[in-house]
């Protein structure tokens, strides 16, 4: 396939978490394979990986939509960007004139942070067929994570009906989540005109997604990458701190942690950034706030740490720091169900999984991680665990671009 070509759509042009990671390493992969490929991204800088894998870069230098809302100005501009980006859809359209549709695919990481809808009406006038990755719900759920941000909880409205439009369950205001209600109903009309794949992290992250469909689609699966390193020897029996890696998001569930590990009598190891830290820092001193760290600079707090908590209250489709925790340090994790954490884990085995949100049963399973023997034991387990045949990125890109020739041959 390697006649054919391929346009990567992210509102990011650099690393600045798990999709951008993602996005950016498919191109730079692809690339090296002999790929044509081209990043279109509205906010940048470039990262170098692209440059150096002779990627061709389509960045347009705009602003992050969450960085232009203060003052009346900065929101309405910010505003009609999200709902429109017009600049963006000209040089979109400006750039797939010089491809055919016939071998070129156009594959989408997220557009709704700076780019936004207006990208898929080019698409559809010009007749491509589009993949869509799906590395939340934003084609379902107007808020993109089926999260009640006002009752810290998953959500139980279906996607755009009565009772989703009518709750207030956006992180900032009703007004805002009108706005993106609008916003969806576009979204969703555009993407009923356009010849849509969706690329789905996890059978759990599709299976959620499979719930409120409101366009005609092909679904497929393909696990995101992760650096598979070699195994790191440690010893978790002799460690004192449970760990926790991730935003300090309201659905990412940093302060059930920090709860449970008072309640536990434990220490804590938060790496992560967000706007609840410095609260979080007063309320929980027993829990070390590193601030967001490098893989390299995390390592010696994972070295000390004695298993992981992912504490998330949202579907979180597919989070990567369970395989890759597990597989360079060989660490038992605790994971929440529902969550596409719980898809790499056998309960008792190499960790265990908890009812999400519920901080009983949480402190329950870290009390028994104080036992040195179970630690001990579930290390071994998770050293007998590889993950290398289904995440290295050789494998990724080999199944990505099986789904690109299927998306384009059907």
């Amino acid at each position: 396939m390697t006649d054919k070509k391929i346009i990567l759509v992210y509102d990011f042009a650099c690393i600045n978490g798990g999709a951008a990671k993602v996005a950016i390493t498919e191109a730079v992969a692809l690339a090296e394979r002999g790929y044509d490929v081209t990043f279109f991204a509205g906010v940048g800088p470039v990262d170098e990986k692209l440059k150096s894998a002779g990627v061709k870069v389509v960045c347009l230098e705009q602003t992050e939509l969450k960085n232009q809302l203060s003052g009346l100005k900065g929101k309405l501009k910010g505003a009609a960007q999200g709902f429109w980006n017009t600049y963006a859809e000209n040089k979109f359209a400006e750039l797939l004139s010089s491809y055919s549709p016939q071998n070129s695919i156009v594959h989408f990481h997220g557009w709704s942070l700076a780019l936004s809808p207006a990208l898929f009406s080019v698409t559809a006038k010009r007749g491509f067929k589009i993949a869509i990755t799906t590395h939340d719900y934003e084609v379902d759920c107007p808020v993109r994570t089926y999260f009640n941000y006002h009752k810290g909880k998953m959500c139980d409205c279906a996607a755009m009906s009565y009772k989703c439009i009518f709750t207030n369950c956006d992180k900032r205001s009703y007004v805002q989540k009108l706005y993106r209600i609008i916003r969806q109903k576009k979204l969703i009309s555009l993407l009923r005109k356009n010849d849509v794949s969706l690329i789905c992290l996890s059978e759990f992250n599709k299976s959620i997604i499979e719930h409120d469909l409101k366009f005609n689609c092909k679904r497929y699966i393909v696990p995101n990458l992760i650096d598979i390193p070699q195994k790191i020897e440690t010893c978790p029996e002799n460690n004192k701190f449970y760990l926790f890696v991730g935003r300090f998001n309201p659905e990412k569930g940093v302060e059930l942690f920090c709860e449970a590990v008072l309640k536990a009598g434990v220490k804590g190891i938060a790496i992560g950034d967000g706007d609840q830290i410095e609260e979080l820092k007063k309320k929980y001193p027993n829990v070390e706030f590193c601030g967001w760290l490098t893989a390299e600079k995390m390592r010696p707090y994972i070295m000390k740490s004695r298993c992981f908590v992912v504490p998330s209250l949202w579907y979180e489709g597919a989070p990567l720091t369970v395989p890759e925790i597990q597989c360079a340090y060989a660490l038992p994790c605790i994971v929440p169900t529902p969550c596409g954490a719980q898809e790499y884990i056998e309960h008792g085995k190499n960790g265990y999984i908890f009812k999400s949100g519920d901080l009983s049963e949480l402190v329950k399973y870290m009390e028994e991680f104080k036992d040195d023997a179970l630690v001990h034991n579930m290390h071994e387990n998770c050293l007998k665990i590889s993950y290398k045949s289904q995440y290295e990125a050789s494998s990724h890109i080999n199944t990505l671009i099986k789904c690109y020739s299927l998306i384009l041959e059907s």
